[in-house]
């Protein structure tokens, strides 16, 4: 590809992100005083009545509101509205440059990338955009700097933990990043000391699980929010009250109460369909190394470590009713660590399997009506029962026109 269609690509994909934006930003304006969002629920969680799972944010959120003498949603809205900003201007400026080819431009545009959330409003404005804004920030540094390790390891990481636990599982990524940035060699002391660096976060998972909120302290938490604030602490923050010891089994019942075969199907079609560019980017890159790696000497290409640090999050799914999310959640992970580790060089792709990829062989115009297709037609509801949306380009504008038409 050459140079000015590099940044033609590259342009479009800025206009194409600044329109999320805009619309994004509209729709966490018009629902954040909706009664029953669930996006909005878990930001309730707060430490009012003690330590409890997913409460740091909220109860930041609850002493701004005080201090300010806002109301306990306008807060909220703030804070989403800054994170959202943040994420997506940051997801332009990590990417400019990088539609090098039509396979990185399909991974990019993937539907189950940044333009899943604004698609489907009730998933707009989740906590992970916090997770997202800290990951993608720890890209922006020098990861092999001691401070940076310091302040990402130790604090902000485990302030991922406070915020929303089941990230957890989607660290595996950014333990693959640290095997090929440490260049380690074997499970040496090298291995274990990266291992070691997460044991705050770690140790965080297992206090949330192993002491679960009191019916009592859940209790406190609800007349703060109903006394203090008018707000009634239901869904995600009305779950913490319910939360005991035996969490997952409990979890894993409900799921099997409404599980059924077709929607395996489905979800496994959609991570297949939206996953395949990077799939195929996985199998045509390699590590960028001469020295014998751990990773080196166990594949020959980067599909299996992929596939590795994919693996822990499939655990959500037997415990989770929101898959969209799940599935959003891995493929940002996925996509943002192969740029990063594509952008520092530290795997190239082997551009001569790129070449004769059918992709990249077939006409312009028809690789158009691929991209149209493949970016455009379709995206993943929220839920797990939940069939696949279709147009998402003519459905984004046309919710913005109703609910602008609504508001007037």
């Amino acid at each position: 590809m050459n140079e000015n269609l590099k940044k033609n690509w590259s342009n479009y994909f800025q206009i194409y992100v600044f329109g999320l934006i805009f619309f994004g930003v509209f729709f966490l304006y018009s629902k954040h005083n909706v009664g029953n969002d669930s996006s909005l629920s878990d930001w309730l969680i707060n430490y009012e009545g003690g330590f409890v799972r997913r409460g740091l944010i909220g109860e930041l959120i609850a002493n701004f509101s005080t201090i300010l003498s806002l109301k306990l949603r306008d807060s909220i809205l703030i804070f989403q509205l800054f994170f959202f900003s943040c994420y997506y201007f940051l997801i332009v400026v990590f990417c400019k440059n990088l539609l090098k080819n039509r396979l990185i431009i399909l991974a990019i545009f993937s539907p189950i990338f940044v333009l899943y959330p604004v698609a489907e409003i009730e998933a707009l404005g989740r906590k992970e955009l916090i997770i997202f804004t800290i990951f993608l920030s720890y890209l922006f540094f020098d990861i092999k700097n001691f401070k940076v390790q310091i302040i990402y390891k130790l604090i902000l990481f485990p302030i991922c933990i406070l915020t929303w636990e089941p990230v957890i599982f989607f660290f595996s990524f950014i333990i693959l990043i640290d095997l090929l940035v440490f260049q380690v060699k074997n499970f040496d002391k090298k291995f274990f000391c990266i291992l070691l660096s997460y044991f705050i976060s770690i140790f965080l998972v297992i206090q949330i699980y192993l002491y679960p909120f009191t019916v009592e302290n859940y209790n406190v938490m609800r007349n703060f929010l109903k006394i203090e604030f008018g707000e009634a602490c239901y869904m995600s923050c009305g779950f913490v009250g319910q939360q005991t010891a035996n969490s997952f089994s409990e979890l894993y019942k409900m799921f099997l109460e409404k599980f059924k075969f077709t929607h395996a199907l489905r979800y496994l079609i959609i991570i297949l369909v939206g996953f395949f560019p990077l799939y195929l980017l996985s199998t045509y890159s390699k590590v960028n190394s001469k020295k014998k790696l751990l990773i080196t000497s166990k594949f020959k290409n980067l599909f299996f470590p992929f596939l590795l640090a994919f693996l822990p999050s499939t655990v959500l799914y037997l415990i989770m009713y929101d898959w969209a999310r799940v599935v959003h959640i891995s493929y940002t992970f996925s996509l943002l660590t192969f740029l990063y580790l594509l952008k520092k060089n530290f795997i190239v792709l082997t551009n001569q399997k790129i070449q004769i990829n059918y992709i990249s062989t077939v006409s312009k115009r028809f690789f158009i009506l691929i991209f149209i297709i493949f970016s455009f037609s379709w995206n993943p509801k929220v839920v797990m029962p939940d069939d696949v949306a279709s147009k998402p380009v003519y459905a984004i504008p046309y919710k913005f026109y109703k609910l602008f038409i609504k508001n007037l």
